[in-house]
């Protein structure tokens, strides 16, 4: 039981504010100079971090005007991408980097589906990364 608890624990608290990359000029840094791997929905891009960051892997979800015009459309795209981040385990693999990842397509996608293509490019660029 204590066993489950604490892996609901990391779980629900994976993703938080000290997660999350926000600065500009780290953003810029990594969509340039990045690894980048995409699909049909989606793009993600990492970079490796100098080790000055205490808090490991630092995630940031883009979702584009020109696509989505709506605020509410973009909020739920981001909002079910962030979901999908949380649940899956695939973040554990990078030891510490910036992660983006972009979101492109022009319908707002099922949990589902962005479930299914996040582990797919997790996968893909854990490739790339470690050859």
């Amino acid at each position: 039981m204590l066993i489950r608890s604490i892996i609901q624990y990391r779980l629900v608290f994976k993703l938080n504010k000290g997660s999350s990359l926000k600065s500009s000029a780290e953003i810029e840094q990594v969509l340039s100079l990045g690894k980048k791997v995409s699909n049909k929905y989606l793009s993600i891009y990492f970079l490796v971090s100098n080790g000055l960051s205490k808090s490991g892997n630092k995630v940031a979800v883009i979702v584009g005007k020109k696509t989505h015009a709506q605020a509410n459309t973009r909020n739920k795209i981001k909002r079910l991408m962030r979901e999908c981040l949380r649940k899956s385990d695939e973040l554990e693999k990078f030891s510490s980097g910036n992660i983006i990842i972009n979101y492109h397509g022009k319908d707002v996608p099922s949990f589902s589906l962005l479930q299914k293509n996040i582990k797919s490019l997790f996968l893909s660029l854990y490739k790339k990364v470690s050859s």
